[in-house]
């Protein structure tokens, strides 16, 4: 009896380790909301990817998506583990390319070299008691730019598609402190849809009083480590479990909260919780609804 229960226990530890991690799924999600485009808008949303020294995987994964046509790519943060990682991380996203532009946000690892006392917690409420070591983010912001994707800081910026306007807010990372939702939407005037980035999915209830019609998030890696019938163990948010993956809706927002596509390179098993990429079409007209069809490779 102990023999099998340490060979399922060591299977299922291999599994979690090294199968999964690897076993990258592309997502497929057709979601209706109320706005005046007269075409469908194809969206990709990429997320932790968590790029360290060695992560090539990561990286080949990408460059497999360069040829996928699509109007925006939008990122919710956590492009790297360490600063040893942004050389890696810009050479993973070169090829990519959007009709409409490339958007992104930081998250908290964009921020902070996290070690093993600040993972040791269950949500973000003691993450400055803990002490951390600084990323050098602005190098990061710099080479990102360079490629000619848009950081957004507590800032939006409007988009004219077919003639008509989409506008892109981006919340900076709240699990860090650096969120400012009432600045991201000074003297916002709702006209057009509004897609919002942010990191983490906390600032749910704030960010359905703005206008925001789709809010894309990541951080929780879907609880990275799941339960049959119960699902994540941990998912280091505030928001209610069941935003820590996948679609919900507030007063007429919807949102998506992913796994994303990598994890820190002190935390990598899964279970139960493949990384993910997502592509996204969007559709105007009819209710706010969520996805009529999903499909998964």
């Amino acid at each position: 009896m102990w023999i099998e229960a340490t060979a399922v226990a060591a299977g299922l530890s291999l599994y979690s380790w090294f199968i999964e991690p690897r076993w990258r799924r592309i997502l497929h999600h057709k979601v209706h909301l109320l706005g005046s485009l007269h075409k469908p808008l194809r969206i990709l949303h990429l997320s932790d990817l968590h790029f360290f020294e060695g992560a090539i995987g990561r990286k080949k994964f990408l460059h497999q998506l360069a040829d996928c046509e699509v109007d925006f790519i939008f990122f919710t943060g956590d492009f790297i583990d360490n600063n040893q990682g942004i050389d890696l991380c810009i050479e993973a996203l070169r090829p990519l390319k959007a009709r409409y532009g490339i958007y992104a946000v930081l998250g908290n690892h964009d921020y902070m070299n996290i070690g093993w006392k600040n993972i040791l917690h269950l949500t973000s409420t003691s993450v400055y008691d803990l002490g951390h070591v600084y990323n050098d983010h602005e190098l990061l912001i710099k080479r990102l730019t360079d490629l000619g994707i848009v950081v957004l800081r507590n800032q939006r910026v409007t988009v004219k598609v077919d003639g008509a306007p989409v506008t892109i807010a981006g919340i900076d990372d709240p699990y860090t402190k650096h969120d400012d939702i009432p600045a991201t939407f000074r003297d916002y005037k709702k006209e057009g849809l509004c897609f919002t980035l942010i990191h983490t999915p906390d600032r749910y209830q704030e960010l359905a009083q703005v206008g925001a019609d789709l809010v894309l998030s990541g951080h929780t890696h879907g609880g990275q480590v799941c339960i049959p019938f119960w699902g994540p163990i941990i998912t280091r948010s505030m928001a209610p479990r069941k935003m820590a993956y996948g679609f919900n809706q507030l007063d007429g927002t919807t949102y998506y909260t992913t796994r994303g596509l990598g994890s820190s390179r002190l935390s990598r098993p899964r279970f139960l919780c493949r990384p993910e990429v997502v592509f996204f079409e969007i559709n105007c007209g009819g209710m706010n609804k969520f996805p009529v069809y999903n499909e998964q490779i």
